[in-house]
């Protein structure tokens, strides 16, 4: 479906939503000779009443969908919502408008009316086929002496219908409610509409039964227990609630860093020292109800929490449940601190200073602190509503395939390279930890201070990985400085066909703005080739290239040089000889990939490995192995030379090689090769795989050197 130029947001979110959810569900044979425009807004009327039939029953899309009757003969009734077992009935009549404007008239409330009375007196056959399917269950509804119906309209419109437009309701519930309240009415306008699209995104609302010894109560300023809570406990948080137990967190469970294995080895095998060792768990709740179990005062309680989240912790949470499973006999003879914290009556922003001061165990990076900034959560709901996809923003949670979406980082990068300024580009380049810079003069608040757009994240990325596949794929066609200058200066390359290609309604949804794309391969090469020509020519031929795609400075006076050549349409330079490859190159080395990753730290502890698809035999052979447990697919970085991968389906430590012949082991695939080339199988998501890394690393130290 097209995206009108003009639809506000929230509607344009509510339009996008309701194609996703119901696309194929709802029936549309009717219309089958309408012109396909007026197809489009029948179905988004459908889709809408559909939508307030899930919101009011909490069914399903397709029971959802099932309820909507609107057809000829429909009586003024676009759906009919209820509750098998239930005494309530919804009547509901939808109006979409792609402006928000839509109308509700007197002329159709007196409709409504109408369509109630029939089904009040049992004139079902007035009704359409769609209608029918629903008699007997409306008709148990109506037998129950404690009925109660509600007429609903769902109106895409800022303001709700005047009083004039409804007043047919209000006289028709004076008739019914004589005796008893039977009858009433909801309007649904765009605000009620969108919030009920944003709330499947809603974080849950979390309640904990937390057993607690040796406790300690703090009534003032603000309601704390701190205690001693058994790990079986602690386990089954994690087993009921999964990664949703840290929604407030400022990152989920890590995986197996070496911190977490340290965890894990110490409940196995020492669970008596793991109070001794461990940091403890901090939980933040809305409100807290504390039970005595014995007339002590001193005794064990139980504290009831709503609205918990794990905002320290954790990975010793994570990690107590992945020991119950490796060993509950052991591990359920160990206890942790745990401190409880009720927001209820703390002043503004108290909840993320805590958040913030807690966190210390694992290593903090100021990108964790991003997932406290609302901007972040806006961002992720207009992802899903907008686009369909996902926008991962804590460290620790997987990145989404590349066609489904994207993290913070990469839009960080890609927003960063798309600015108009390219010293944001250089920062990047030197260092990501600076993109999370939050004072007055940091990045942050310059790529997320005015809250960009999915559509404008999602299209900077595309373009930003566009021009990056596009150097990847051309490295076999430099030599010497000129391939350096293309890996090293990927970030600015970036920025300037950005900058060229241009930014003109990247943000407008309804733009045909995709039509840049097919355009980035050769622009990026051409942006290149003036590149080579321009740092030689500015810095000479012996300058050194590591640095001067992280010299703000150097960056701007290339970014000047360049643009302005490219809108000259000047004849792009020939390179010298030296840059082209030769004729019959020579082998290039191999680098022995994990020393060299390791000597040059060139991948952080905790860092996710993907295993990237082997050969079709193999994927014969173990894929669906694979896919029967996705943990299997991921390891995580370790800097050490002899096994640097923590599988995360065993938590044990492998070679890249040795790992891969363990899975082909595992998946029963007798015939596997003896070759196993480990380090070109796993890759960090989004940059390359362990021996294009090493390679990387090599070719900067050959530029530097010459």
């Amino acid at each position: 479906m097209t995206r009108p130029t003009t639809m506000p947001t929230p509607v344009r979110q509510v339009r996008e939503a309701l194609t996703r959810e119901f696309s194929g569900l709802i029936d549309l044979s009717d219309l089958s000779r309408k012109p396909d425009d007026q197809k489009e807004q029948h179905f988004l009327t459908r889709a809408l009443a559909a939508l307030a039939v899930r919101s009011l029953t909490g069914c399903d899309n397709v029971s959802a969908a099932g309820m909507v009757i609107d057809d000829f003969d429909d009586q003024g009734i676009d759906a009919i919502a209820f509750i098998e077992g239930m005494p309530r009935l919804w009547l509901i009549q939808a109006k979409w408008s792609d402006k928000g404007t839509a109308r509700f008239s007197k002329a159709e409330a007196l409709k409504h009316v109408d369509g109630l009375r029939l089904i009040d007196h049992h004139r079902f056959d007035r009704f359409n086929l769609k209608f029918q399917r629903l008699v007997e269950p409306i008709k148990a509804i109506l037998d129950n002496p404690r009925l109660r119906i509600t007429l609903v309209v769902a109106q895409m419109a800022d303001q709700p219908p005047s009083p004039d437009s409804i007043k047919p309701f209000t006289d028709i519930a004076a008739e019914f409610n004589r005796y008893d309240d039977v009858l009433d009415h909801r309007i649904l306008t765009t605000k009620e509409i969108w919030r009920i699209v944003r709330d499947d995104l809603a974080e849950p609302q979390i309640s904990l039964s937390v057993p607690m010894r040796d406790w300690i109560h703090y009534a003032e300023p603000y309601e704390a227990y701190q205690g001693t809570v058994a790990v079986a406990d602690i386990a089954e948080w994690h087993e009921e609630h999964g990664v949703q137990l840290y929604h407030k967190n400022i990152r989920t469970p890590l995986g197996l860093t070496n911190v977490n294995l340290g965890l894990v080895e110490t409940l196995t095998s020492n669970p008596q020292d793991f109070w001794y060792f461990n940091n403890g768990i901090t939980v933040l709740c809305d409100e807290v109800t504390r039970t005595q179990w014995s007339r002590s005062t001193i005794g064990p309680i139980k504290l009831d929490l709503t609205g918990a989240s794990v905002v320290n912790g954790a990975q010793t949470v994570a990690e107590i449940h992945r020991a119950m499973a490796k060993n509950p006999s052991g591990a359920e003879l160990a206890y942790v601190q745990v401190k409880v914290i009720s927001t209820k009556g703390c002043p503004e922003g108290f909840a993320n200073e805590i958040t913030k001061a807690t966190n210390t165990q694992n290593r903090v990076e100021s990108r964790d602190f991003v997932a406290l900034d609302p901007v972040q959560a806006r961002i992720r709901i207009d992802f899903a509503l907008s686009l369909g996809k996902t926008y991962v923003v804590k460290r620790g949670e997987m990145d989404p395939s590349p066609e489904d979406g994207c993290s913070v980082v990469h839009a960080a990068t890609a927003l960063a390279c798309a600015h108009h300024n390219p010293e944001l580009a250089a920062r990047a380049k030197q260092n990501q930890e600076l993109l999370w810079e939050d004072d007055s003069q940091g990045a942050y608040p310059m790529l997320f201070g005015e809250q960009p757009s999915a559509d404008q994240i999602w299209r900077s990325v595309l373009l930003w990985r566009a021009v990056r596949s596009t150097l990847h794929g051309g490295r076999s066609t430099w030599e010497g400085r000129a391939g350096a200058i293309a890996e090293r200066g990927d970030y600015l390359i970036s920025h300037l066909v950005f900058q060229y290609a241009g930014s003109e309604g990247i943000e407008d949804p309804g733009s045909d703005w995709e039509i840049i794309l097919p355009q980035v391969p050769d622009l990026t090469r051409r942006v290149l080739r003036w590149l080579v020509y321009h740092v030689d020519k500015e810095f000479g031929t012996s300058s050194l290239i590591s640095s001067t795609f992280t010299n703000p400075e150097r960056c701007r006076v290339l970014a000047s040089r360049v643009i302005a050549d490219l809108e000259s349409n000047a004849d792009v330079p020939q390179l010298a000889p030296e840059y082209r490859p030769n004729t019959a190159p020579s082998k290039p080395r191999q680098p022995n990939a994990v020393p060299t990753l390791v000597d040059a730290r060139r991948i952080a502890d905790g860092t996710t490995l993907v295993l990237t698809p082997g050969s079709k035999p193999e994927q014969v052979a173990i894929g669906e192995w694979l896919e029967e447990d996705p943990s299997r697919r991921h390891a995580t970085w370790v800097n050490s030379r002899g096994k640097p991968l923590l599988w995360s389906a065993d938590g044990q430590r492998y070679s890249p090689s040795g790992l891969i012949q363990h899975l082909r082991k595992l998946a029963g695939w007798d015939e596997s090769p003896v070759a196993a080339e480990g380090t070109k199988r796993w890759a960090v998501p989004g940059e390359g795989t362990l021996a294009e890394l090493a390679a990387e690393v090599l070719r900067s130290r050959e530029s530097d050197d010459d």
